[in-house]
């Protein structure tokens, strides 16, 4: 995703939230079509009494054949809700561009450790 202009929010079938890059050449009068869609998830933190944010891929890369691939959903208009004239907080919006362009991590290149000391449970003969 070059830019978050083309970010949209709305509510699916089942009431969740869902924000993704609209594709506006594919999109229709009838179809929303949304490329990487991801459910915006709210819930209370039972520690701090505040509400922590997670932003979840709609379908997760490690089931993709490129792991760095992306996926487009179609969405009928006529059975969604769309958010109008919505401006997203830059903190929400750098929150979905990492989700799916952010650094992949690279794995920790591990101590080495002493050899585990060998226990024999038989006798060499």
């Amino acid at each position: 995703m070059e830019t978050n202009t083309n970010l949209i929010v709305f509510f699916d079938t089942v009431g969740r939230t869902i924000i993704g890059e609209k594709n506006n050449e594919q999109t229709t009068d009838k179809n929303l079509v949304v490329k990487n869609p991801a459910v915006v998830h709210i819930s209370p933190n039972p520690n701090s009494g505040q509400l922590t944010l997670q932003i979840l891929p709609l379908f997760f890369r490690e089931f993709l054949a490129d792991k760095t691939g992306s996926t487009s959903w179609s969405y009928k208009r006529d059975f969604i809700t769309e958010a109008n004239d919505v401006a997203l907080d830059f903190k929400l919006q750098a929150q979905y561009k990492q989700l799916f362009n952010g650094v992949p991590s690279q794995p920790q290149q591990s101590q080495p450790q002493a050899s585990p000391d060998v226990v024999k449970l038989f006798d060499d003969e």
